[in-house]
């Protein structure tokens, strides 16, 4: 598969590199790590994305250029295009949109979902398998040859430490571990990623919090965590800039709880759903069914509103599985 990759970046001289919507820690970190390879590859690279870095994220910019896509915006001239994070053009949201209809352009999908060998990538750098996209991208620095430079250590790091939980999760394999210990050996600094990560939040965000967790119910004997937030919330949310990923997290904290369901009522009237599952229950297959997917552990998916009906369907789903 590396040497295929290798092969096929060589072939090629003008890149573009894209992420989902929303774009997480392990999106933005595997983007500039694999920014900064073309480059050393001698390649013409840009990233744009449809959505700026949270604030929590915003470091990774430091040193690598983050384009923001505006909507009706025509895309930078490229040979190929890179899906990160993602394997279909639809989840990059307005860049998707601007590269409907385009002749001449390949497309390099860098994932590690379950199913992303049948989305838009003419070729793959995937593995299911892998703990994170960045680990990928760490392999193909391996298979070239080619040098770390601090900057692709540190977005790496990032992707890792985002999809493992900080080695929380069941995907903290020893390759995780590994590369992770191999990162720090070239000079990451994980109390200073974490510190950026973690310790700038404003103080409104634990006002937000509290209220978000208001809005938790606890279902099956405790089992079920689900958590449903209006539009109203999200607006404060978005303009305050709260990560309800801290939702999950509180959730997944108490005990007893099997699978926590979080829903979010967005501008359009649409609700997007995460679920987050103990090592005993699979929610990929449920968000599968709702049109998403994910992992086995972490999945979501976007189902029309109204949210009180969004709610009814997701809840009844996962009520189903508990009882399996």
């Amino acid at each position: 598969m590396f040497e295929d990759v290798l092969s096929f970046i060589e072939a090629h001289e003008r890149f573009l590199i894209s992420g989902h919507v929303k774009p997480d820690g392990d999106c933005l970190g595997t983007e500039v790590a694999l920014y900064h390879f073309l480059r050393q590859m001698g390649k013409k690279v840009r990233i744009l994305n449809a959505d700026p870095l949270e604030r929590s994220l915003d470091f990774l910019g430091d040193d690598t250029p983050f384009e923001v896509h505006q909507r009706g915006q025509s895309l930078p001239e490229h040979d190929v295009h890179c899906l990160v994070d993602c394997s279909t053009l639809g989840r990059t949201g307005s860049v998707g949109q601007a590269a409907e209809g385009l002749s001449g352009v390949e497309y390099m999908v860098v994932d590690h979902h379950v199913g992303s060998d049948l989305g838009d990538g003419d070729i793959l750098l995937w593995n299911p398998e892998a703990p994170s996209c960045g680990c990928l991208v760490y392999d193909l620095y391996r298979t070239a040859g080619a040098p770390l430079t601090p900057e692709a250590a540190e977005g790496i790091f990032v992707s890792i430490v985002a999809d493992t939980g900080w080695f929380q999760y069941s995907n903290t394999t020893d390759e995780a571990l590994a590369i992770a210990a191999n990162l720090v050996s070239v000079g990451v600094k994980p109390h200073l990623i974490y510190n950026r990560l973690y310790r700038r939040n404003p103080r409104e965000q634990i006002q937000l919090l509290g209220e978000a967790l208001g809005h938790v119910r606890f279902e099956e004997d405790g089992r079920l965590a689900i958590c449903p937030l209006p539009r109203s919330f999200m607006a404060k949310a978005e303009s305050g800039g709260f990560n309800t990923d801290e939702i999950l997290d509180q959730c997944r904290s108490v005990e007893g709880v099997e699978i926590v369901a979080l829903l979010k009522e967005i501008l359009d009237g649409k609700v997007k759903i995460s679920l987050r599952s103990s090592d005993r229950y699979d929610v990929d297959d449920i968000a599968r069914e709702f049109g998403g997917g994910g992992h086995k552990k972490a999945s979501g998916a976007e189902l029309p509103g109204p949210l009180s009906e969004a709610v009814q369907a997701l809840e009844e789903r996962c009520r189903e599985r508990l009882r399996d």
